[in-house]
């Protein structure tokens, strides 16, 4: 959907912005992450703007993003899973994200470091510790400037996913599964302090706009 933002002014600011911009979202599966993300995307086109996503971003990302999200019945030690999704990381990041930060571009990915913690840490019961030491040796102590975390209940966020008509992945299957991520979450972000809450019951105009003066906010405050 179109929507309407001074152009001018977030050129003038883009220009003073040397080292990027990093954005994630996080949140549930059925959230609406991938719709924010793109309507974000879509809002900043004129500028330089990378949309992205975690696992995924580089062909080697998207083979281990097939990996674990095709294959449905496989019980994968956790363990594997997570450094699975570290191997996609490091790859992102240095095929993709760092480069374009460099650009000075606005990088936006759904999903990032945080889904690991929430998912591998909160959900499969990992260690934080050794979670957060190997995101950060793949995102070379990067760290998003800003989270968007879509909020939303375990109730809604499954019926948005049977809706869809489309094989669940295992972190959709059970109800009580995504209610330990969304306790994740929330136990996560209490502790941050660059995340930004929406509620992910919004219009997807309303989440788009929030998400946007977000951004102009950021980049007034940092040009």
């Amino acid at each position: 959907f179109p929507v309407t933002i001074n152009k001018q002014t977030y050129m003038d600011t883009m220009k003073a912005l040397h080292n990027g911009l990093l954005v994630s979202l996080e949140g549930i599966d059925g959230s609406g992450k991938s719709v924010l993300a793109r309507n974000l995307h879509n809002a900043l086109c004129n500028y330089s703007v990378i949309l992205t996503k975690e696992p995924g971003g580089t062909p080697l990302g998207e083979k281990i993003r097939a990996i674990l999200l095709g294959n449905k019945d496989t019980n994968m030690c956790p363990k594997a899973e997570f450094l699975l999704f570290a191997a996609s990381r490091a790859e992102h990041f240095e095929k993709l994200v760092i480069p374009e930060l460099k650009k000075g571009s606005i990088v936006i990915s759904d999903r990032m470091a945080d889904s690991s913690l929430v998912y591998q840490g909160y959900a499969r019961g990992l260690s934080l510790d050794m979670i957060n030491l190997v995101n950060t040796w793949a995102m070379n102590e990067i760290t998003p400037q800003l989270t968007f975390y879509l909020k939303i209940d375990a109730q809604t966020a499954f019926k948005r996913i049977q809706k869809r008509n489309l094989p669940l992945t295992g972190f959709e299957k059970e109800q009580s599964f995504i209610q330990k991520t969304i306790e994740g979450f929330e136990t996560l972000f209490a502790q941050k302090k660059n995340i930004v809450t929406l509620n992910a019951q919004d219009t997807p105009e309303a989440l788009t706009e929030q998400a946007l003066d977000a951004v102009k906010h950021y980049l007034t405050l940092n040009s």
